[in-house]
């Protein structure tokens, strides 16, 4: 094989690309894209197996957490909304650009939970109990609202059932609101307009990293604080509320655990599931004051936990967080399971635990089951790196799938759920952000403190042949439509051939692909050409994000030459017609009276088997005298 230097092609946008003909992936797509009949749940178990497609620093000051953002909200099929400062910011899903941006009428605080979008709009909570809500495209503001408590706007915003919902914080032991607001504009040419809430509901110690679940048409249960200072709170001191969903009335309060609740309240089935900051899991029937189930994590003391239970069949999954900010100080991912009794009640019980580097504080990113059967969930460390780990597993397991043996500074050996991706140099830092994955796109999204905004895929595993109308290519023997011979004429360079390629493995589509290629201008002592892409920045391990394939090419001097290169089988002159010339050349090959050349023995070769015989003559002539047809491929 000859190979030449190769020449860097410089990424150019993606209309650029498909004008040129430099890679471009189709004309349909501008931008990666996957194989067909891609797995719809990505899944990356090693680091090497993942990569960062794009990354915005969201933020203008790293120095300052004044200009923080927040946490992100990427529901919208095209745009990602997140918050920093007073600013709130549209980003694309497919490039990580920041497309506009408009002042809020408030400052988005430490621990903001982000953004929510609906219906053509997106809420954000601000300090002193704001809540303003804007356009989705233009980021206009469409209405303000202000809670006579105010507070830090610490809880998610849900939108559920034509109305919005969230909470707020002002301490321990002081009231706080969670409020029930009704997104219509009631007056579209006032951009600040004031409005109220359809319902306020105080606590004594607010709420804080929690949410609602709808109980049914007219119940909602709302996690809170448990108005008391300090880790443990009293035990008949219990954490949600049900409440009349239409008017705030308040019902009951409920629950059995002992601290406050810092967890997304997960509706399954019949039951809501929950966790308290104590180590608690609490799974609760939606009728009110009927049966709970609640299970302390047993032999598992002195954790902490603010985790957002994943509950799949009988299996629950949680994180767990241990005293102190050092590495490896025993922070777990736990795997539970359903205990059933005779009556049908049940417990919890530990399947296994997994241990993280640092605690994982945020909820964890389940993205379905994969091909094998297992639960895939992605958890982000709250630690120095932020690193991404992975769990698989399923009913019945007792012992996790896979294990990093990982060894701390002392040199002690833990036994860790594996790293799916590392991030490095300057994207490298504590999460406490939730991440989001994206199953239209196959990809998941996370904001650390580093102030990045990344977006995360499983990596490339080679690229894949994508032939269009233009091309031209042979099937010799031993090639097919995926891997065909490319015919060039010397002079020319790849960029003009204006093939395409797939990137197979990788899931996120939309993102330009700059190449490299080992030919400048071919000649024809050419016989391979290698085409390289680099599609993200770089993979979990740190190594570059680029994948290379080598294609064979036949490279012609003139025109005759390339008429017979790319003449259909059985036209071996390339004159455009099967007729008695070709029989002769034919028969003169088989004879060894004179040899076919390079460019006219697949045209000749009519039943691809790698060499042209007596059978391929019969072919031949059998078609001039209209006995049996040729197919009409090249």
């Amino acid at each position: 094989m000859k190979k030449r230097p190769a020449r860097f092609l410089s990424v150019m946008s993606a209309a650029a690309l498909a004008l040129n003909g430099v890679m471009a992936v189709s004309a349909e797509n501008t931008g990666i894209k996957s194989p067909e009949g891609a797995s719809p749940v990505l899944v990356f178990d090693s680091s090497e197996k993942s990569a960062l497609i794009w990354a915005t620093q969201i933020g203008e000051d790293k120095l300052t957490w004044s200009d923080a953002p927040t946490g992100f909200n990427a529901a919208h099929p095209d745009y990602i909304y997140i918050c920093t400062a007073n600013k709130i910011c549209k980003v694309s899903k497919a490039t990580g650009e920041v497309l506009t941006t408009a002042k809020m009428a408030g400052q988005a605080t430490y621990a903001t939970k982000g953004p929510a979008y609906s219906d053509g709009k997106v809420f954000m909570a601000l300090d002193n109990g704001t809540v303003q809500a804007f356009d989705s495209e233009t980021l206009e503001s469409l209405w303000i609202y202000h809670n006579k408590n105010g507070g830090s706007p610490t809880c998610d915003i849900v939108c559920l059932d034509g109305k919005v919902f969230t909470g707020f914080w002002n301490g321990e032991e002081v009231d706080a609101d969670y409020v029930c607001l009704d997104p219509t504009d009631l007056d579209e040419a006032v951009t600040d307009e004031e409005t109220s809430a359809d319902w306020e509901l105080t606590n004594c110690g607010g709420y804080y990293w929690t949410t609602v679940a709808a109980l049914d048409d007219d119940t909602l249960a709302i996690g809170c604080e448990n108005g008391i200072t300090g880790q443990l709170g009293s035990p008949e001191r219990n954490e949600i509320y049900f409440v009349n969903r239409h008017t705030g009335e308040y019902i009951t309060r409920f629950g059995l655990g002992s601290d406050d609740i810092r967890s997304k309240l997960v509706l399954n089935g019949d039951r809501v599931y929950y966790t308290d900051k104590a180590g608690h899991i609490i799974s609760t029937n939606t009728e009110e004051g009927n049966a709970y189930d609640v299970a302390k994590v047993l032999g598992l003391e002195g954790y902490t936990c603010t985790s957002t239970p994943i509950v799949a069949g009988d299996r629950v999954y949680i994180t767990l967080n241990a005293p102190g900010w050092n590495n490896y100080n025993g922070s777990l991912i736990v795997v539970l399971y359903k205990y059933y009794y005779s009556d049908g009640s049940f417990d919890f019980r530990i399947a296994y635990t997994l241990e993280t580097a640092a605690a994982c504080q945020a909820e964890g990113a389940f993205v379905g089951v994969d091909s094998e059967g297992y639960n895939v969930i992605y958890y982000v460390e709250n630690g120095e790196n932020g690193n991404i780990r992975i769990l698989r597993d399923k009913d019945g397991m007792t012992e996790p799938l896979a294990v990093s043996e990982e060894t701390d500074d002392e040199g002690n050996v833990h036994k860790c759920a594996p790293i799916a991706f590392k991030p490095t140099a300057e994207f490298a830092q504590y999460c406490s952000v939730d991440p989001y994955y994206d199953a239209e796109r196959n990809c998941i999204y996370v904001r650390n403190d580093s102030f990045n905004l990344m977006c995360i895929s499983a990596a490339a595993t080679g690229l894949t042949f994508a032939a269009d109308d233009s091309t031209r290519y042979i099937h010799p023997f031993g090639h097919d439509e995926n891997d065909p011979v490319i015919v060039f004429r010397a002079g020319e360079s790849p960029k003009a051939e204006g093939f395409g390629v797939e990137l197979e493995g990788l899931l996120v589509p939309d993102t330009d692909v700059p190449a490299e290629f080992s030919v400048d201008e071919f000649t024809t002592d050419d016989e391979v050409l290698t085409v390289s892409s680099r599609y993200g920045l770089f993979k979990g391990d740190g190594s570059k994000a680029e994948v290379s394939r080598d294609y064979d090419v036949l490279v012609c001097s003139n025109d005759d030459e390339y008429a017979r290169a790319t003449a259909m089988r059985g036209d071996i002159n390339g004159d455009g017609e099967i007729n008695v010339t070709d029989v002769m050349l034919a028969a003169a090959h088989v004879k060894s009276i004179k040899a076919i050349d390079k460019y006219s023995i697949n045209a000749a070769d009519t039943d691809v088997n790698g060499e042209v015989n007596v059978t391929d003559l019969m072919s031949i002539a059998a078609h001039v005298k209209s006995i049996k047809a040729l197919p009409e491929t090249k």
